[in-house]
């Protein structure tokens, strides 16, 4: 039963630190130049211009910066629900989907504060709920085998 209850909180942690770890990769790989940078500067400063600003840099980003962020909420999805579904020994679709869900919650939540392209929508919402339930379906225990 503690193996249970401790699964999804530890599993949101490690979902954290893959998708934090993932992100830096992505933007060491695919920076997003001067004029973005100060655009998300402006937009954490909260002058009022930030969100127009961070629009009019959106061409200069290359795509590849934007499927990475994608990326690295799928490998949060899939780690977090691996781990879930390993700490639990059980109910491993339940758990994926949940953390699936809940990393979808998050990136909504973070295109919703920040613009993103319009085609991000889509794919961040679809995405990572897919991760989540596709890996907890395939992390589940292998059935017994009797003698």
């Amino acid at each position: 039963m503690l193996r249970f209850v401790i699964a999804l909180p530890l599993a949101l942690v490690i979902t954290t630190i893959a998708i934090a770890l993932a992100q830096a990769s992505g933007q060491r790989l695919f920076p997003v130049g001067a004029e973005m940078e100060a655009a998300v500067a402006s937009f954490i400063r909260q002058d009022g211009a930030g969100g127009q600003a961070i629009i009019d840099a959106q061409p200069t980003v290359p795509l590849g910066a934007y499927l990475s962020v994608i990326a690295t909420w799928c490998i949060g999805a899939i780690v977090g629900a691996w781990t879930a579904a390993r700490i639990a020994g059980r109910s491993a679709l339940v758990f994926g989907v949940t953390i699936g869900l809940l990393v979808t919650l998050a990136a909504t939540a973070q295109m919703a504060t920040i613009p993103h392209p319009a085609w991000m929508w889509p794919l961040g919402i679809v995405f990572p709920l897919f991760c989540g339930a596709l890996t907890g379906a395939f992390t589940g225990r292998a059935p017994r085998r009797s003698a």
